[in-house]
């Protein structure tokens, strides 16, 4: 009997969720955005963490800052966001665990060389050289946490999906995007596992912070006051599956089925 495909709902359960190296659970970054290969149907390729993950997807003047201010300190023409192939991710939990061994961070080669260094009498503070010079003899499955000169052209970001406004097929205001729903069930990666497909959009009619998991699941449990809270605060939740959306674009989703057609979160 086949097993069905792993469920996360992207912003519930892996976004912000600190990333942990497997063989000594040794801090390595934060899960700050996801890269994501586009197409009829989007599927997750990297973990991408740092201020330019970050700031983007956080938007406003503070994310203008927190990326201007980590582009000032760069030494890359076009630099981007840090970056871990989603085929070393081995668990997803409380925290996203991943495979490999550590090769030269690049945030740590960053602050050593530009915080730490500049202390009077630091120890320590010694460049390591390039960090590509020992990969050669290290495992094929390496865990590389690198700077990039720029973003692929080919990817997009999942944090760009989320706070979009959402309208219905006549263009009325329909809510905001809050969460992106993915299922394990994409191509397979590096020959390990399947990657995590974006299967649908959860919508609100207001947006007002982040959601914390007690709007959705069938029979789900909650106090009364907190689920009345959720309502007061969110109004209602519906799903939209990926084949409802009509299009997509950098300001807005345009549903291709009324507000009315569109799954309760309960259902989830």
């Amino acid at each position: 009997m086949t097993e069905p495909a792993r469920v996360l709902h992207a912003r519930l359960h892996l976004l912000d969720r600190q990333v942990v190296r497997e063989s000594d659970d040794r801090l390595l970054c934060k899960v700050d955005d996801l890269e994501m290969r586009p197409g009829d149907r989007p599927y997750v390729t990297a973990i991408l963490s740092g201020p330019l993950a970050l700031g983007p997807r956080l938007g406003g003047l503070p994310g203008w800052l927190m990326t201007e201010t980590d582009r000032l300190f760069r030494r890359e023409e076009r630099p981007g966001p840090y970056r871990i192939e989603m085929s070393l991710v081995t668990e997803i939990g409380s925290a996203v665990r991943v495979a490999g061994h550590r090769q030269d961070l690049a945030l740590e080669r960053w602050l050593t060389r530009n915080v730490v260094g500049r202390i009077p009498g630091a120890a320590g503070t010694e460049e390591q050289g390039d960090p590509e010079s020992g990969a050669r003899d290290a495992p094929e499955k390496a865990l590389r946490v690198r700077e990039r000169g720029e973003d692929r052209p080919d990817a997009m970001r999942l944090g760009g999906l989320l706070g979009r406004t959402v309208r219905g097929p006549s263009g009325e205001a329909a809510g905001d995007t809050v969460d992106v729903r993915l299922v394990q069930d994409g191509p397979l990666l590096a020959g390990v596992h399947h990657a995590f497909r974006a299967a649908g959009l959860l919508i609100a009619r207001r947006r007002a912070g982040r959601l914390f998991g007690y709007e959705r699941g069938p029979g789900l449990w909650r106090p009364s006051l907190l689920g009345a809270l959720v309502r007061r605060m969110h109004g209602e939740i519906r799903y939209a599956e990926w084949d409802q959306i009509e299009s997509l674009d950098d300001e807005e989703v345009r549903l291709g089925v009324p507000w009315e057609r569109l799954r309760s979160t309960a259902d989830l």
